[in-house]
């Protein structure tokens, strides 16, 4: 195995660090549109949709799914993404497929919301 140099242990904590760092990192828009046409209660990863990780990223024993409403043939359901940074919904038809997905004004926008 290589001895890691100072330069490269240098060069990932770059790395590393630049994921706090305004402007690196996916924002939650580009998350959440991933979803689209995909199943809502059983997605490729059911254990992660399961305890809500796949849709939001929440305090431990807070909910990640703060409402739900009936529309048109389908469900809205209203989700604090990143704790309560970010909120949003997706509407799912009858078929449990993800049709659409909206901001719904958190502190940060969908946009805005840079991910770390």
């Amino acid at each position: 195995m290589k001895k890691l140099t100072i330069l490269s242990i240098g060069a990932l904590l770059l790395l590393l660090g630049a994921c706090a760092i305004p402007g690196f990192g996916p924002y939650a828009s580009q998350v959440v549109d991933t979803f689209i046409n995909s199943r809502f209660t059983t997605p490729g990863d059911p254990q992660r949709a399961a305890t809500g990780s796949l849709y939001s990223k929440v305090a431990e024993g807070q909910t990640w799914l703060y409402r739900t409403e009936r529309e048109d043939a389908g469900t809205r359901y209203y989700i604090r993404y990143h704790y309560e940074r970010c909120k949003y919904s997706l509407y799912v038809d009858e078929n449990d497929i993800i049709r659409s997905w909206r901001d719904e004004g958190g502190r940060d926008h969908m946009k805005s919301c840079l991910l770390h």
